[in-house]
Parts: structure tokens; sequence; C-alpha cells
């Protein structure tokens, strides 16, 4: 069967190579114009773009995938289907009826439940253990079109958003081929999404990733989980932003009791007091500097029990 992908992100990319390995062709991708890298200011393709120019998919990078340019070109590649995962832009009535199977998207939760940008990173935020991925058919609504597949997946303990983004993009990768294989038999049966549970999953947006060492150590190690590794959460140590991006399950020594905002430093770990219990602290990123582990940055800045996180952080 021949498919038009839409995809941006890497975890797009996961998908599109499981659909250019199968036995159908994809005959075009749609993802974002290039964007400007975060050093140097140059412009970056995206990792989408990248994999279509290595496996010589033709590809566009439209400002508005609803101009009649863009509406023109998908049907030129002559695709019958399109397979969508994250794309990034609205797809609009016309384009979603240009192909005879029409649109179908990979979305990273259990429908209706985290609809919208951010299902999995507000899965984790809210302390769940399990969600999963859906394929549903793309209406003009958002994420409410009926489903092809779902199902589950649990979310570990201590798995931070990225990743599961990357079990579930190579998860729902094979659903999603999967559903592409149940078109081509025209044994696909579609079901509309319940009208109880739907619920919305809004964007991560930087002003709301600050650690807030007061609220309970659950609440502060989701919040940790859910932001890493972007925009990832955030704390000032010594007057300086210090990004913390992953907790561990270790407990802290007996007779270590912190205070909410409190360092506790041994030989091998960190941890953090919150409003009940400390929390191990695995992986930071001090400004300027490339991710490292929380004990080595915390040797290396020579931290030291008692000391705290600035005003701003501290309870």
């Amino acid at each position: 069967m021949r498919i038009l992908f839409a995809g941006t992100p890497d975890v797009a990319a996961t998908c599109l190579a499981a659909l250019a390995d199968s036995s159908h062709e994809v005959v075009g991708v749609l993802t974002q114009p290039d964007a400007r890298a975060k050093r140097g200011n140059k412009l970056v393709p995206s990792p989408v773009a990248s994999l279509a120019k290595e496996r010589g998919i033709p590809t566009l990078k439209p400002a508005d995938a609803k101009s009649d340019d863009t509406l023109a070109w998908i049907r030129e590649t002559g695709a019958e289907v399109a397979a969508v995962v994250a794309y990034g832009q609205i797809l609009d009535a016309r384009v979603l009826s240009s192909l005879t199977h029409g649109f179908f998207n990979l979305h990273f939760s259990l429908l209706p439940a985290f609809r919208g940008a951010a299902p999995v990173q507000r899965a984790i935020e809210q302390g769940l253990s399990q969600s999963g991925v859906s394929v549903f058919k793309l209406d003009e609504g958002l994420d409410t079109g009926p489903l092809a597949r779902q199902e589950v997946q649990e979310i570990p303990p201590l798995a931070t958003a990225g990743e599961m983004l990357e079990s579930m993009g190579a998860h729902g990768a094979q659903v999603l081929v999967d559903v592409m294989e149940a078109i081509e038999a025209d044994s696909l049966t579609l079901v509309e999404q319940p009208s109880e549970g739907a619920s919305y999953a809004r964007k991560l947006h930087p002003d709301e990733a600050a650690i807030d060492p007061a609220r309970p150590a659950s609440d502060v190690a989701a919040h940790i989980r859910a932001f890493a590794p972007n925009p990832g959460a955030f704390a000032s140590v010594r007057g300086a932003r210090l990004k913390i991006l992953g907790v561990g399950a270790a407990e802290a020594p007996e007779g270590m009791i912190l205070a909410p905002g409190e360092f506790g430093v041994t030989k091998k770990k960190v941890f953090l007091g919150t409003a009940t219990r400390p929390i191990e602290l695995t992986i930071v990123g001090p400004a300027g500097k490339k991710h490292m582990g929380a004990a080595d940055w915390a040797r290396g800045a020579r931290l030291e029990t008692g000391e705290r996180l600035d005003e701003e952080n501290a309870a």
C-alpha cells in the first residue's frame, strides 16, 4: 500500500523507519520546516526530514499544511492512506479527505484520556502507572476520531517522559504498521471513542517547570520525571539554574532528616528534602554544562549536606 507519512520529532522518525521497512511503500513525507538550532543559529532539519533524506523519500516542509500547494503535492504522491505521528500542524477537512483511506494518527495515550500535545508527560505528572498507545482516524476535532487500535503500556515507577516516549514510539510503530496492514486487507473496524473519560494534556511550558520542594515526595518526583528531558524541571542553586532530570529509588541514610529544599549528600548519592521524605536525585544539568550524574555534580561543586535550594525554591 502507498503511504504518506506526516511527522516531525525523533519518536515520529522511529515510526517512519518501521513503515519504510515494512511491506508498504512510503511515497512521501510531510514534516515541519527546518528550525533554528539552539546553538549556532543554523537551520536544522527535523529528525523525520533527515531520515526521509537518507531513505530517498520525497519530502515537503510546508509552513502551512492547509495550503493549496500542500494539498496538490499530497495528491501527486499517489498515496492511498496517511500515517501521522506528532506532525505539529493542524490538517483541515480538505486534506483529511484527499486520500482514499484517510489519515490515521498514532497518539500516546488511551484515548479519550489525555488528548492534546503532551499525553505522556501529563500522565507521568499525575503519577499514573499505566498508559498506552492509540491509533485513530483523524477528523477535524482534537484527537476525537474513531479508534482503530489501542494497546496498554505500563509506566515504570522511575521512567521519565523521554524514556517513555522512546519505548512507546517503538511499540506504537508496530501498532501503526498493523493498522496499515488491516486497511490493506480491508479488515479494519473503527470504533467511536467513549463519551466519558476525556481529558486534555496541554503542552508543557517552561514557566511551570520549577520544582516545588514543599510538595510531597511523590509529587516532586513525578514532576521531575514528567519534564525530563525537555524542558527539564529546574531549581536555583547558588544563584544558578540547575536542571534536575532524573530520580532514583534509594532511601536517605538512617538519621538523614532534610527540610524541604535541603540537600543531603553521601559519597555516591544526592538527596533532596520534600514535604514528606527525601528523594534521590540521579541526573542533573548544571547551567552551561552537559547532563551528568548528581553525585558527580555534587563532588565537583563541593556540595554539602545542609545546603539548600535558593529561596525561590526552598520552603
